[in-house]
């Protein structure tokens, strides 16, 4: 992504000091989030990045702290709670008023009337949500910040949008196109005269460029349900179970045999460990077969765990025929490294 000439966005100190590891340029690294500790905050003053996208006025007086003692102007965008609601699952809605993200705008123009030293405010930043599939809320939203911007006299060098975008999950998902988001946020932006539109297209780059490779451990018959266990859980991708997601599953060798309904479901001690409900397979699927569970490239891996001790899995690159380890299977040793008796 560094290659192809994109920035970073990062929540936390350790994707920040990630995203320095693969080669970003501090300059092109913007620091979001709803809970940035004054240590990473101080972090990355000290390394200069971009800027930071501010959720409320006492992380403005962290910066501002920091921009002193390290003598520099630090840019910051002021992130709204816009009050929008979308179309999604209410744990990935992050606009509306009784949500945690963003300043309410009456505050936001409380904030726009303070003189900082060494925090200049460059821009505004909103984020609606997750998994958007329709334009309509980013033009409602940018209506709604060009009227902010208009009532307050404040003219934004930098715009950002935030990410959301949604990907298909399923051969039903109708996802506009992401040529018609280009087209009708650059129609309604282009008179706000910015210096530079920020976008955060995580999941739509990454979503459907990974899979999950299980192995089928046990075949289980009731009277209710059918049930194809596998060595993945919820550890390993947790989308099904806290969002209640769908994801598409494959067995790779199609078999003969009468389609029979199964739930596809993990070791782990939950009855929420499930990967897919009422999956068609063929009545021939056996132990030893392998799986797929498909588009779980984005809050795949980076949301697993070791919940039950279990090992995370590894990850591994393919780019047509060539086949690259990038992170190496866990260990017992590893995982029990940090603790102490």
């Amino acid at each position: 992504m560094k290659e192809n000439g994109l920035g970073a966005d990062v929540v936390s100190e350790g994707e920040l000091r990630k995203a320095l590891l693969a080669g970003f340029l501090p300059e092109d690294i913007l620091f979001a989030g709803v809970g940035k500790k004054e240590e990473e905050i101080e972090f990355a003053v000290r390394k200069n990045i971009f800027c930071f996208n501010v959720e409320n006025e006492q992380e403005i007086d962290i910066i501002e702290k920091y921009g002193k003692k390290y003598k520099r102007k630090v840019k910051v965008n002021l992130r709204l709670n816009l009050d929008i609601d979308v179309d999604t699952h209410h744990y990935v809605k992050t606009a509306k008023s009784e949500n945690k993200f963003g300043i309410e705008l009456y505050d936001a123009k409380k904030i726009l009337n303070k003189k900082y030293n060494f925090v200049e405010i460059r821009g505004i930043h909103f984020h609606l949500g997750s998994q958007i599939k329709e334009v309509i809320p980013y033009i409602k939203g940018i209506e709604k910040v060009k009227k902010f911007c208009e009532e307050n006299k404040f003219s934004p060098e930098i715009f950002d949008i935030g990410g959301g975008f949604g990907i298909p999950y399923t051969y039903e998902d109708k996802i506009q196109p992401i040529e018609e988001f280009a087209k009708e946020i650059i129609e309604r932006v282009k008179d706000l005269k910015i210096k530079m539109l920020i976008l955060e297209p995580g999941r739509f780059i990454v979503g459907n460029c990974g899979i999950l490779i299980s192995k089928v451990i046990y075949i289980k018959r009731k009277k209710a349900k059918n049930f194809i266990i596998v060595d993945s859980g919820m550890n390993d991708l947790i989308r099904p179970s806290l969002y209640g997601s769908y994801h598409l599953i494959y067995p790779t060798k199609i078999k003969k045999g009468k389609k029979l309904k199964f739930d596809v479901v993990g070791p782990i001690c939950e009855t929420g460990d499930f990967l897919g409900k009422d999956i068609e397979f063929s009545e021939n699927v056996k132990k030893g077969d392998i799986i797929v569970i498909m588009s779980a490239g984005a809050y795949g891996f980076s949301m697993s765990s070791n919940y039950n001790t279990r090992l995370r899995v590894p990850e591994v690159l393919v780019n047509g025929k060539k086949i690259k380890l990038i992170r190496k299977k866990e260990t017992y040793s590893y995982l029990f490294e940090l603790e102490r008796i």
